[in-house]
């Protein structure tokens, strides 16, 4: 799996999000002890201000983590490699030009090897042990082939 494709997953870039926000409060947190410990030393009466402004404000980075939203459940039984579906922004990409015998996955092929039997898509469902929309969403991309 490409770096690209692995950091366009929801699940990858929330991850990321929370890591980022913890290292960025682990970070803020020995500024504003340290700041505080510089006000103590130098005589401040007003020290204590610091560290509640600290909290404050990693508190409000946590709750912004929260808001992330969680990556969308996969369907069940859906491989955990398959990539989720977002919007799309931009146009959309360009169809890379293949051989026809490169054009169909296995699954595909051996979805189409049954309906050429003769078999009904709850047949082939029942063979291949899988939801009958399955086999509906495996022969779309072939029938909408030109």
């Amino acid at each position: 799996m490409r770096v690209t494709t692995w950091l366009r997953s929801p699940s990858v870039r929330r991850r990321l999000s929370i890591a980022a926000v913890l290292v960025g409060c682990f970070v803020w947190a020995i500024v504003i002890v340290g700041l505080s410990f510089a006000m103590v030393e130098h005589g401040s009466g007003q020290w204590w201000v610091v560290p509640i402004f600290g909290a404050f404000v990693m508190a409000i980075a946590v709750l912004a983590v929260r808001w992330v939203p969680a990556a969308p459940s996969r369907a069940h039984g859906a491989p955990a490699d398959l990539p989720v579906l977002v919007a799309a922004q931009g146009p959309p990409p360009v169809a890379v030009q293949r051989k026809p015998a490169e054009t169909l996955s296995s699954r595909e092929r051996e979805v189409l090897h049954h309906l050429a039997a003769g078999h009904t898509n709850a047949e082939i469902a029942k063979m291949l042990s899988v939801a009958p929309g399955t086999v509906k969403a495996h022969l779309k991309p072939v029938l909408n082939r030109r």
